[in-house]
């Protein structure tokens, strides 16, 4: 009798192979894992399908699903989903790399906890509490900080009320509940977001796992992109408050960061290995530091709390270590 798939891996494609499709497929085959993995493309055209198509020749886990026009990344997963075999499916954006044995972990965890719903990894590029520090501008090398981050790190699994898309684990249970992404959104950008808003509100559980680091290159700021985009942007960003009647209503990505170094300061009374907990929150620390405030009003209250938060967690940890 064969074994249930570990989880279907969905990755929306759209040119740029040699960028972004290729080197994500080239890490996942780094990792012979029993999974399904979908690549839907957007029309890529002839040279990418080729390209596709040698991959699929190589990895024969890999699913290829062409179609005729560029449906957007909603529709597109959507699509990916429909066509999956398992229970459990990773939504991968291609402009990420993942570590050998990093599904396996995302997959273990959701098979252990039966109530979690959607689990996404930590990064170096999302935007959120899921972003850690890294030094580097290559892949290589900051995948092996990611990996040296997972030996080293306090290891929490915490809730959130905000996941970034760029890799998440969802049960196929959920995301037909929710109706999958709305395909409203056009070619991308909201969706996940307009998502990750219904699942809460429909009292779902969102979680991070510190035990899991995926590569994220992402698109970097706003301002580098172009005028298409923006547009895009700025107008799903109104549907998204049309939908909701707000814009999005969650804790600037600096707050979670504070937040997490806090979530450290408690666990140092949890029999946790307090060389891992300061591991971690030296971590964030530098990250803090890197995203403070340009008004002189936000940056004289963050920094006021970024200076409470260490004096807190520094003073219980020399209090921990004297008790040692």
């Amino acid at each position: 009798m064969n074994q249930p798939l570990l989880c279907s891996v969905i990755i929306v494609s759209y040119r740029n192979f040699e960028e972004t499709t290729g080197p994500c497929l080239n890490s996942l085959a780094q990792s012979p894992e029993d999974i399904e993995i979908i690549v839907v493309d957007n029309n890529s055209g002839i040279s990418t399908k080729k390209k596709l198509t040698l991959a699929a020749e190589k990895d024969p886990r890999i699913k290829l699903l062409f179609l005729d026009e560029n449906q957007g990344y909603a529709a597109g997963n959507n699509i990916g989903v429909q066509a999956a075999k398992s229970e459990l499916f990773l939504l991968l954006n291609t402009d990420t790399r993942v570590p050998a044995g990093a599904i396996s972990r995302l997959t273990s965890l959701m098979e252990r906890h039966l109530h979690w719903d959607m689990l996404g990894p930590v990064t170096n590029n999302s935007g959120n509490d899921q972003h850690i520090y890294t030094l580097g501008k290559d892949p290589e090398t900051i995948l092996s900080q990611g990996i040296h981050w997972c030996k080293h790190s306090a290891k929490l699994d915490y809730p959130t009320d905000r996941l970034i898309f760029f890799c998440v684990l969802i049960r196929k249970k959920l995301y037909d509940e929710l109706q999958g992404l709305d395909e409203e959104f056009g070619l991308g950008y909201y969706e996940d977001t307009d998502f990750v808003y219904k699942a809460i509100k429909a009292g779902k559980q969102l979680m991070i796992t510190e035990k899991v680091f995926v590569y994220h290159r992402g698109k970097g700021s706003f301002s580098k992109v172009s005028g298409a985009v923006r547009k895009l942007m700025k107008q799903n960003k109104k549907l998204f408050k049309k939908k909701h009647g707000h814009g999005e209503n969650t804790d600037h990505w600096r707050i979670k960061n504070l937040q997490a170094m806090a979530r450290y300061l408690e666990h140092l009374d949890k029999n946790l290995p307090v060389t891992n907990l300061d591991y971690a929150f030296s971590n964030r620390q530098k990250l803090a530091e890197e995203l403070m405030p340009n008004s002189p009003i936000k940056r004289f209250f963050y920094r006021r709390n970024l200076k409470k938060v260490i004096a807190r967690f520094r003073s219980r940890l020399k209090q921990i270590q004297k008790q040692n």
